[in-house]
């Protein structure tokens, strides 16, 4: 099959993320994609280093019939089979093409209000939704159940397993043996819940010293809440305990170091793919119960969950499976055993496959 991925957004996080692998994925298996976003994105500069079949095309402006064209000769061109739109501007971009007779896939990864529900029933063959709370909200919604399907989170255990080398790490950032290690993984915005994070690593700090906190990933825009946060870590003198790294390649290793993973956040958020990357290193994790999460996450199994923007329920999370290695253990194996047996990036696109399959 010939499959056309686009994607509006100028950033680059976990949905971003998702689509370049599916991308590679499908170009390395017998089939052919590209990936249509704009030329000055998050999105263009990283999938093209990590090797994906990008395209520069501006689908941030809504109803530019010359964009729509150009999207519509392009499948022609390349004798596309299915679309897959990731964005509401790149979704309405593509109806030319769709009412041309080319099937789309609406693809949706946040659990964000639907204000409107149109393009959903009208401008789409089928909606690809990446987690149950997704599907659910837009049944509520007046959108028909048997259009939707439930597509979850996948990893490459190749990529995140038990034995990523992440021993640099410890040099790299002066950690010591005794230190427990805490990660935080995602864009520094607001609602992925970082200034929670770091308030439960005050509060934890305060009791016990040997823990170094990490949170990995780049403010978006003009970084306000990123350069926030490190105001914050310098006034609370937190600076050997607290890291904020910025964007890093090496997410595997990082998880491999970490004792537990952290999942704030207090808005949108799918099954996120932090917990399934967790889960396949063996690691548990504490996550707040918002969006999809908790289809993952069994609180009390194999990790923790805890309400939204409450740093003292995390801080003591935290502590709970950090003070307890029996548990922690018992989350962990818990947590490897779903990954396993259901959480592989191979399942995941063999689900995306059988869907576009049927659309044909």
């Amino acid at each position: 099959m010939n499959i056309l991925h686009t994607e509006c957004s100028m950033n680059w996080g976990g949905q971003e993320f998702r689509t370049v692998l599916e991308v590679n994925y499908l170009n390395k298996n017998q089939h052919e994609s590209w990936l249509l976003c704009h030329p000055n994105s998050q999105l263009y500069k990283k999938g093209k280093a990590l090797g994906a079949n990008v395209v520069a095309m501006d689908l941030t402006c809504l109803w530019r019939i010359d964009i729509a064209i150009k999207i519509w000769f392009f499948c022609l061109k390349n004798n596309i089979d299915i679309i897959n739109t990731h964005g509401s501007k790149d979704s309405t971009l593509c109806l030319l093409s769709y009412f041309l007779g080319i099937p789309i896939v609406r693809s949706r990864q946040i659990t964000n209000p639907i204000k409107k529900t149109v393009a959903y029933k009208y401008g789409c063959r089928h909606i690809m939704a990446a987690a149950h709370v997704i599907k659910n909200s837009l049944v509520k919604a007046g959108v028909n159940e048997n259009k939707i399907t439930v597509v979850g989170e996948g990893v490459d255990p190749d990529e995140f397993n038990p034995n990523v080398d992440s021993a640099y790490l410890k040099t790299e950032f002066a950690i010591a043996d005794e230190d427990d290690v805490v990660v935080n993984i995602g864009m520094i915005r607001e609602d992925k819940g970082q200034i929670y994070f770091l308030e439960a690593a005050r509060i934890i700090l305060e009791q016990k010293k040997t823990i170094k906190f990490f949170t990995i990933g780049e403010g978006v825009g003009n970084r306000k809440l990123e350069k926030q946060l490190q105001m914050l870590i310098k006034q609370y003198g937190l600076e050997k305990n607290v890291f904020i790294t910025g964007y890093r390649k090496d997410i595997a290793a990082f998880t491999h170091l970490a004792d537990l993973l952290v999942v704030a956040s207090i808005g949108t958020e799918a099954q996120s793919r932090i917990v399934p990357q967790a889960f396949a290193t063996r690691k548990t994790v504490v996550v707040t119960d918002v969006g999809g999460l908790t289809e993952l996450v069994k609180d009390e199994q194999n990790g923790l969950v805890i309400p939204p923007e409450n740093a003292l329920a995390m801080a003591e999370a935290i502590l709970k499976i950090l003070n307890d290695r029996t548990l922690k253990q018992k989350f962990e194996n818990n947590a490897y055993e779903l990954a396993k047996h259901c959480l592989s990036f191979d399942t995941m696109m063999d689900n995306t496959l059988e869907l576009y399959k049927s659309l044909l």
